[in-house]
């Protein structure tokens, strides 16, 4: 099974969030980091120059409402929150929640993506960590 590679950031000017592919700029500025919207059909794609330090990758999961996760997503796993993030260790890459200080736990079969419910973002809602002091 392919894991569908999208790329979801806040729009420059207004803030507005949007998902798409990643364009990652040119090093000499002239074309900025953006998100390539796909409008679908005949339309085509729009872009979105976009506020780099809010890019978060698709994981792969989605939430016990069929709501995409991405990293930087806040999610509600047995009555705490968590921060999504993209963990590397000893060669190997994976998704998963910070639990602690110095522990994530991969998505997987002890930690379901599908019992989890996304209830924000780290970037609009960081307080929903701070109340749950994990992440």
């Amino acid at each position: 099974m392919n894991r569908e590679i999208l790329f979801r950031a806040k729009r420059i000017g207004d803030g507005k969030w949007f998902e798409g592919y990643y364009c990652g700029g040119t090093e000499d500025k002239t074309i900025s980091p953006c998100i390539f919207e796909y409008l679908g059909g005949m339309k085509g794609y729009d872009y979105h120059n976009i506020i780099l330090d809010t890019l978060g990758q698709y994981t792969g999961m989605k939430d016990i409402h069929g709501v995409k996760i991405f990293e930087g997503d806040i999610v509600n796993y047995n009555g705490s929150c968590h921060k999504v993030v993209f963990e590397s260790r000893n060669g190997t890459g994976y998704f998963g929640i910070v639990v602690g200080e110095n522990e994530t736990w991969g998505f997987g079969h002890s930690t379901p993506a599908y019992m989890m419910a996304v209830v924000g973002n780290i970037y609009d809602n960081p307080d929903l960590l701070e109340v749950s002091d994990n992440g």
